[in-house]
């Protein structure tokens, strides 16, 4: 089936001499895997190794046939290009490190939109401001929103968070956190 979507790039790892397989999340049905032959050679190649850079947003066209292997492209072109990340070393680095992580974390369970139009979103975000020492972290807290596992109880006679329990709760713990932490970690 011919598929037309956006994607997100989570890895790209070559294969032999001349390919490429790369991992995407894609808006339409989730982790997909795909085959890029002759990604580092060729003059009429379309489809070059520097558009599968970590976490770059492409729209893709390509073939899917939903029985667990690789897929294959049928045409790639940059959806977003970024303007400031790859020129600055520490969105550079920031966007390595969370592309290591999405790598590990996302596994081909489906689509999940919702997913999609965060990550697609938050890097658009990190790619127009400055102050961004801390996005990979914040990235990674409301991950935990679409991967199910974000603290609950946090109303507001719920104060303090506990680490061992993965709730707020009214009463402080040797493992909470105190009042001031379980209110940033409240507000993300």
């Amino acid at each position: 089936m011919l598929v037309k979507t956006k994607a997100i790039v989570i890895s790209a790892t070559k294969y032999q001499e001349k390919s490429l397989i790369v991992k995407c999340l894609t808006r339409s049905d989730g982790i997909k895997t795909y085959f890029i032959y002759n990604a580092f050679t060729g003059k009429n190649n379309k489809q070059k190794s520097s558009l599968f850079q970590p976490l770059n947003q492409l729209e893709i066209e390509a073939f899917h046939k939903n029985k667990g292997n690789m897929e294959k492209l049928k045409e790639v072109k940059l959806y977003y290009p970024y303007q400031n990340i790859y020129l600055d070393i520490v969105k550079t680095t920031i966007t390595l490190f969370l592309s290591e992580m999405l790598h590990n974390i996302l596994k081909e369970e489906g689509k999940n939109e919702a997913l999609f139009d965060y990550l697609e979103n938050a890097l658009q975000w990190f790619d127009n401001h400055n102050e961004t020492h801390n996005f990979h972290l914040i990235v990674l807290l409301q991950l935990t929103k679409y991967l199910g596992f974000y603290p609950q109880n946090n109303t507001n006679q719920n104060i303090y968070f506990n680490i061992f329990e993965g709730i707020f709760s009214s009463q402080t713990t040797l493992q909470s956190l105190s009042i001031e932490e379980s209110e940033l970690l409240k507000n993300y």
